[in-house]
């Protein structure tokens, strides 16, 4: 039966991640014949994967592909058959065929003999062979795959364990289980209610109160002995929460846990990376690989690739000594590059150290010189953290003389760029004369992200917690301004300032309130770190940061968008161009202070010193700017001497009446307009009357008054 153009796409999409799983394999194998070519079991093994190579390329198509695998396997076979001895040219031969099957496979092509790619593959791997005269018969083939169709191609697979799967299917059996015992509870607890409701119904229903009284009690002794049952329902629904909230975090880790892949993946052709390298250095390499099962998302891994592979070949190139420098230095002929991984709940460490001879600060001094990054002061005075980081810089090498692997200015700077990328760090570990080491700390999974919600004028928004170096406070003093850009100085370090919110399009002021502090957050991208004013934090939380969805697409400085446990979704903003934005833009900042509002000033006459102390203290609690006098004489003295907002007066004093200060407060031109309170235990209607005829402009009678009544009289009258 002909297959469908999409069963063809799945089909090759299945044959590519199974020749993958062979050709690695293989790089092992052939490794393994190269040190002990008598290894039995290694050459079965390795005859055995060509072989299902061979066969799977058939079945697809890819008739190129299927030649080399018959070659190499023709090579083996005499081998394997004793008619052959395997010796170093068969094995450059047949590790010449795996490179090209890995070429073909992940190119894409191959599915003709006559590909140029895939003759001249055939044509070296029997000069390598040191057999170019010897004939290999093509393979007999039944092509069951059109050519109309070999262009297809199908998604990505990922292989996934069965373990995982298997542990992600009983999730969905527990969550049912607790959900028909919820509802099992919710038919208990609504009968229960209706029971309840029925006997409140009863009792209203009785006219006659004795009767009323009997149903009431029957009600009340129905709820107390269902207390029991009740309490037991709230008890399994707790509990039951409990277990469902348990269950679906261990299923969302788990959904994660299917983009996760063990270090292994990238680590695979590690071993022939390393042998390849020394023999064209003249050196001898063992590789140790330890912590490879550590499992981190697909996406860093993805990343991580490129930057191992260049710090494998940097340990090789510049760290290990060749085998006489080796035995003149007292160590092993053959050097060690380690690889090993650690992790933690949220990110990875990974680390490949060396037991070379180390960096030569003296020799990176002098290119720091002659490349003009420092003078020859500065140079002498640089700590070595300092002098190693310039390893990093593009075009920067301690090799004197280029070739293949080393001495072009490109790798490490690479390696900076995309740890930057995942938002991670890395730093270094310089041991002279006995080694060096790259260590570096990255997210373990890129599909989750910590982030940290903050509100930004009107503006609610989230930034991930890697991309965050600290929340502090900043005072006035704390702002300077260099070469017209507004800058925080943080640690000692000046970084640009900017609000938050005029990255959304408010306004660019910096406000320092009545406190005369701010509250801002460091982002950090690289090397570099801006400050960002926000109007307070909400919180951190796990979240998935999923693609603006059309017609948004790509915003600038959006990364993407998370919903939040409060269910609104919220975007999430991109570190970089936090950054990049704050130093081209703080220059359009400015601050402003906002002065402190003035203490309104108030007079309490009364003669009574322990009213008079009450009285003080409730108004200076409340921000005001208190002055007593003990009698109206000395309120009206008081009064004159300096500006008030308000006076509160008792009435009955000695001297001078609170009758008589108010009625010449109120008959002075000058202070007619001044609040006046009277305060006293005097409560007639007739008193009361007096009191506003006088021109008092609140009468409020001891006793009767709480504290909170006369705040707002006076802040009333005040304003």
């Amino acid at each position: 039966m002909d297959a469908t153009p999409a069963e063809l796409a799945e089909l090759k999409s299945v044959f590519k991640a199974e020749c993958e799983e062979h050709l690695t394999a293989l790089d092992s194998l052939l490794l393994k014949l190269e040190q002990a070519p008598e290894n039995a079991l290694a050459l079965q093994e390795t005859f055995r994967r060509v072989h299902s190579i061979k066969g799977a390329a058939r079945m697809v198509g890819y008739v190129g592909l299927e030649a080399i695998a018959h070659a190499m396997e023709t090579m083996l076979a005499g081998s394997r058959d004793g008619r052959k001895m395997l010796t170093a040219p068969i094995i450059a031969a047949l590790f010449e065929g795996l490179d090209a099957m890995g070429d073909l496979v992940r190119s894409d092509t191959g599915r003709t003999e006559s590909e140029q790619r895939v003759r001249n593959a055939l044509e070296r791997i029997l000069l390598l062979s040191g057999d170019a005269q010897e004939t290999i018969q093509p393979p007999d083939r039944q092509v069951t795959a059109s050519s109309d169709a070999s262009s297809t191609t199908g998604p990505d697979v990922v292989r996934v364990s069965t373990q995982k799967v298997d542990s992600l299917l009983a999730y969905p059996g527990e969550l049912i289980r607790e959900l028909t015992g919820e509802e099992r509870d919710f038919k208990e607890l609504f009968s229960v209610l209706d029971d309840f409701m029925q006997a409140a119904d009863h009792v209203r229903s009785h006219p006659d109160e004795l009767r009323r009284q009997a149903a009431l009690e029957r009600m009340l002794s129905l709820v107390f002995n269902r207390r029991e049952q009740l309490q037991g329902l709230m008890t399994h629904f707790g509990e039951r929460h409990i277990r469902r909230a348990r269950a679906l975090e261990e299923l969302r880790f788990g959904l994660a846990g299917l983009g996760m892949l063990p270090v292994q993946t990238i680590l695979t052709g590690m071993p022939r990376l390393v042998r390849d390298t020394a023999l064209e250095q003249g050196k001898r390499v063992e590789l140790r690989i330890l912590g490879a099962e550590v499992e981190i998302g697909k996406s860093v891994l993805d990343k991580l690739m490129e930057p191992i592979i260049q710090l494998v070949k940097n340990a090789i190139a510049h760290g290990i000594e060749t085998p006489e420098r080796r035995l003149a230095r007292g160590k092993s002929p053959k050097g060690t590059v380690t690889i090993s991984v650690q992790t933690g709940t949220a990110s990875a460490t990974i680390a490949v150290q060396d037991d070379g001879e180390g960096v030569d600060l003296a020799r990176i001094r002098t290119l720091v010189v002659s490349e003009g990054y420092a003078t020859d002061a500065e140079a002498a005075a640089m700590p070595e953290n300092k002098l190693v980081s310039y390893l990093f810089k593009p075009g920067f090498s301690t090799s004197e003389q280029a070739d293949t692997i080393a001495g072009r200015g490109v790798g490490l700077d690479i390696v900076s760029e995309r740890i930057t990328q995942l938002r991670g760090s890395y730093r270094v570990e310089n041991s002279a004369g006995r080694g060096f080491g790259f260590f570096l700390t990255v997210p373990v999974n890129l599909l989750w992200s910590s982030v940290l919600a903050v509100r930004a004028g009107s503006y609610e928004v989230c930034l991930r917690l890697s991309d965050i170096r600290e929340a502090t406070v900043l005072r006035a003093t704390d702002i300077v301004h260099l070469d017209n850009h507004i800058c925080a100085m943080v640690r000692g370090e000046a970084i640009p300032l900017l609000p938050l919110a005029f990255m959304g399009g408010a306004d660019a002021e910096i406000l320092f309130g009545i406190s005369g502090e701010i509250t801002v957050v460091i982002v950090e991208y690289g090397e570099r770190r801006a400050a960002f004013v926000i109007d307070g934090l909400s919180g951190v939380s796990d979240v998935i940061v999923k693609a603006l969805p059309k017609p948004l697409g790509q915003l600038p400085g959006v990364a993407g968008y998370s919903v939040l446990t409060s269910g609104d979704p919220v975007c999430v903003l991109d570190g970089q161009f936090l950054i990049e934005a704050a130093y081209e833009y703080s220059s359009s900042g400015r601050v402003r202070h906002v002065a402190p509002a003035a203490k309104r000033s108030l007079l309490i006459v009364e003669d009574s010193m322990t009213t008079r102390t009450l009285l003080r203290n409730i108004m200076v609690s409340a921000g005001y700017d208190v002055e007593t006098a003990i009698d109206g004489a000395d309120g009206w003295a008081k009064v004159q001497q300096r500006r008030f907002d308000c006076v509160v007066s008792d009435i009955e004093m000695p001297n001078m009446s609170g009758w008589d200060l108010c009625t010449r407060v109120k008959r002075e031109a000058r202070f007619a307009d001044l609040p006046f309170v009277l305060i006293t235990s005097l409560s007639k209607d007739e008193e009361r009357r007096r009191g506003l005829e006088i021109g008092a402009d609140a009468y409020m009678v001891k006793g009767l008054f709480n504290e909170q009544e006369l705040l707002d009289t006076v802040e009333r009258l005040i304003a």
